[in-house]
């Protein structure tokens, strides 16, 4: 039987998403004796239901801050780890069926535009360049995320 470690800087209790990245984020900072415990499997609990949930349309600055940190974040984990992380960013878009849709999007577009996020409002023409089986009726127009 292995001994087990009585004595440490840090636990971290729950092997999901937040404990698994607050201890990287830890060991970035130059954290050492750390532990995390997880009762099962890591990500295991509600994390992997929300898999693959990195939207940038996001009304809260601080949010929309975290959203573009951890997307940056696994765009370069593979490479950092060599590790294969399966990520694909493959954007999105809302679309608006009325004004006050796109005047919700004008304001998304503001906090995005001052975390760095990429968006863009968009006319009916430029969704079909980007999904051509939408059907447009009703829509007025789009909020896309690349």
């Amino acid at each position: 039987m292995e001994k087990i470690q009585s004595h440490t800087k840090l636990v971290i209790i729950g092997g999901g998403i937040l404990g698994v990245s607050l201890l990287y984020h830890l060991t970035k900072e130059g954290w050492k004796d750390l532990v995390l415990i997880e009762k099962g499997e890591l990500t295991s609990g509600s994390t992997w239901h929300a898999a693959g949930q990195c939207p940038h349309m996001i009304g809260s600055y601080n949010l929309a801050k975290v959203h573009l940190h951890s997307t940056n974040l696994y765009k370069q984990l593979e490479k950092e780890t060599g590790q294969a992380t399966g990520f694909h960013d493959c954007g999105s878009l809302r679309l608006a069926y009325k004004q006050e849709d796109i005047d919700w999007f004008h304001y998304i577009k503001g906090i995005l535009d001052n975390v760095g996020a990429p968006s863009e409002i968009i006319s009916t023409s430029e969704i079909t360049k980007i999904h051509p089986f939408i059907k447009l009726d009703g829509i007025v127009g789009a909020f896309y995320t690349p």
